[in-house]
């Protein structure tokens, strides 16, 4: 009976602290889940428990390549292995170079070195914090807020696919669907290159090292967002032609 109580006790425990993990942004409960996995080989190498997963990671090796192949095709395998490549394919770093897009509600900021992204609320009822202080409940309400200005629509919906994945969807209904902005139209000169995050005498060159370094790390196809390509396209595209 000891057990029985024991075991639903574990079990309930687990059971809550899943659903606290799982309202945390995805990099937040993967630490965790990584975390507990090393936790739990480190507690079977102490016991003496571990020498099967030896035996199976040896069985498996001549084959790995075929199984690596396989799951390449999953999809969030693949958005890993893409943002793998993506950090192996950049050739040095941007000394801390940072980028940013405002709009009516939003100031977004984006780092070239980690690909991160933040913002600031310029206005409505969370002024003056950054999208990292809110938590979920609080972003979707902002979502609402800012229905009236499609470019503040589309920059949040860009920073919540990047922390929240398709999670937040769900959760916000008929204000989780796409919006039509797509970041066309004009930019001036001086947007252009807070959006590259250049001074106004960057060359050529740096131009087109900027917009590479961010689109690997801000492309669709990485776990980034068509909005926000568009934007850092359509600089690119201005400064080039002036």
């Amino acid at each position: 009976m000891v057990r029985v109580l024991l075991l639903l006790g574990v079990a309930a425990a687990l059971i809550i602290f899943i659903r606290w993990l799982f309202r945390h942004p995805p990099k937040v409960y993967w630490q965790w889940i990584m975390i507990l996995i090393a936790v739990g080989l480190l507690l079977m190498f102490a016991t003496g428990r571990a020498h099967w997963l030896t035996a199976v990671f040896a069985a498996l090796l001549p084959f790995m390549r075929t199984i690596l192949s396989l799951l390449s095709g999953v999809p969030l395998l693949k958005r890993v292995l893409a943002k793998i490549g993506a950090a192996q394919s950049e050739a040095e770093p941007s000394g801390g170079q940072t980028s940013s897009v405002q709009s009516r509600y939003i100031r977004m900021s984006l780092a070239h070195d980690s690909g991160d992204i933040n913002g600031e609320v310029l206005e409505g009822q969370f002024k003056g914090r950054t999208l990292g202080q809110l938590n979920l409940e609080e972003l979707l309400q902002l979502l609402r807020e800012c229905q009236d200005d499609e470019e503040s629509v589309a920059l949040l919906q860009a920073y919540l696919d990047r922390v929240y994945e398709d999670k937040w969807r769900q959760q916000a209904g008929a204000h989780g669907k796409q919006q039509a902005s797509s970041g066309s139209g004009e930019v001036s000169r001086e947007e252009a290159l807070q959006i590259l995050g250049l001074s106004s005498d960057a060359s050529k060159e740096e131009i087109i090292e900027a917009h590479r370094r961010l689109m690997q790390k801000l492309h669709p196809d990485r776990g980034g967002s068509a909005y926000l390509a568009a934007k850092i396209n359509l600089a690119k595209e201005t400064l080039l032609a002036k």
